[in-house]
């Protein structure tokens, strides 16, 4: 479940008992974007997004959304190289690490996610939560 701040316009939302509020707002990422006016996902069908799935096994979409627009992006998995650049430069340069993870892991959807800053950030941010998705056990014999 995504969370995000609740965008202007939309009122508080309400608290009924046990429904924990997420983020500033308490607004889920699916209550959003029924307020959205405009989606842009760079006109990516569900055919293209098989033939991804098919190339690349697991493909993640990553919505972001800022006022009334809606932009969502694909990404795949990234490689061990990918992994070993964006470990390596991110000593020195987080910021280009951010952009190489970014870069090597598109697939399609909407351009601004990568052109706007607070946009990229945010997908950026997103992307990281990949290492995060995972759980493991170890055991002794």
């Amino acid at each position: 479940m995504y969370v995000v701040k609740s965008p202007k316009g939309l009122p508080p939302p309400p608290k009924p008992e046990g429904r924990p509020l997420r983020g500033s707002g308490g607004y889920t990422m699916t209550e959003i974007k029924k307020d959205c006016a405009l989606t842009i996902d760079g006109g990516v069908t569900e055919q293209q997004i098989q033939q991804w799935k098919a190339q690349h096994g697991k493909v993640i979409r990553i919505d972001v959304v800022e006022g009334e627009e809606c932009h969502i992006g694909y990404f795949k998995r990234p490689s061990l190289e990918t992994m070993r650049a964006t470990a390596s430069i991110g000593k020195t340069d987080e910021f280009k690490s951010s952009e190489i993870m970014f870069d090597n892991c598109w697939l399609g959807g909407s351009e601004y996610l990568r052109k706007d800053a607070v946009l990229f950030l945010e997908t950026v941010k997103q992307l990281s939560t990949l290492f995060q998705s995972c759980m493991s056990s170890i055991k002794n014999l």
